[in-house]
């Protein structure tokens, strides 16, 4: 099932993901005791993890939570430009939301070897199924590192993760979960925030082929509940 939100601002959208977040974990630690939430980059997660941490540190048990990240740029932890280093970093300001599971992909690693030692290490992790995926919009309708009219978008892999070179945006090298991994998901949540995604959200709404909505009907293809999340000025209308 596909459900659309609409939001006045930024900050509502950050507010309602952070506790849908909390809602999903907790549903899923209830049902296994355990749960698997994918992770995502960009000034929107970032926004709703700030929540998480000062809002519902103490709601659930965060030591039953894997933490994995959709996508990495194969830069040091500590560069502005990885997605991980970020995260982390405010995760630990708590140390209830710091007891987190962590699945680390090795950035110092080709593309290939480290899209290679992540997708082992999730299947390690004996993770079937991801209980919560975050992900964001580009501007041209890339989620993830799965650019349009890129080889990580054509890669018909059976691989859950598999290696970016060349991207359109920097850096340039990247691992990213492919199209492959949608069809493993409870819960999709897509941010959609921001006047300059209002294109290609309309696009996106109208089955246009960009990624984005390509992955959304991946995932709920295979069962997925799948969340847009629009703030005003993306939703445009």
């Amino acid at each position: 099932m596909t459900e659309l939100r609409n939001y006045d601002s930024a900050q509502e959208v950050a507010d309602a993901a952070a506790e849908n977040a909390v809602d999903i974990l907790r549903l899923a630690i209830e049902q296994k005791g355990k749960a698997s939430w994918v992770l995502a980059g960009g000034t929107s997660p970032m926004a709703a993890y700030e929540v998480i941490v000062k809002q519902y540190a103490d709601a659930i048990d965060w030591s039953l939570i894997t933490i994995i990240i959709g996508d990495e740029r194969l830069v040091p932890l500590a560069d502005h430009d990885s997605n991980w280093g970020a995260i982390i970093k405010l995760f630990d300001k708590d140390p209830l939301v710091a007891r987190v599971q962590r699945i680390v992909p090795d950035t110092s690693l080709s593309p290939e070897l480290a899209a290679h030692h992540y997708e082992q290490a999730i299947k390690d992790a004996g993770i079937l199924r991801f209980d919560l995926m975050w992900v964001g919009v580009g501007e041209d309708g890339h989620t993830l590192s799965l650019f349009p009219g890129h080889d990580s978008f054509a890669d018909t892999t059976e691989r859950l993760v598999i290696p970016v070179y060349d991207s359109p945006k920097l850096p340039a090298e990247r691992i990213s979960l492919s199209l492959r991994a949608f069809e493993h998901i409870v819960e999709l949540v897509i941010f959609a925030v921001g006047a300059s995604k209002y294109e290609v959200l309309k696009k996106a709404r109208l089955k246009g082929g960009v990624p984005v909505s390509i992955a959304a009907e991946i995932a709920e293809a295979h069962g997925a509940e799948v969340r847009w999340l629009y703030d005003a000025a993306a939703w445009g209308e």
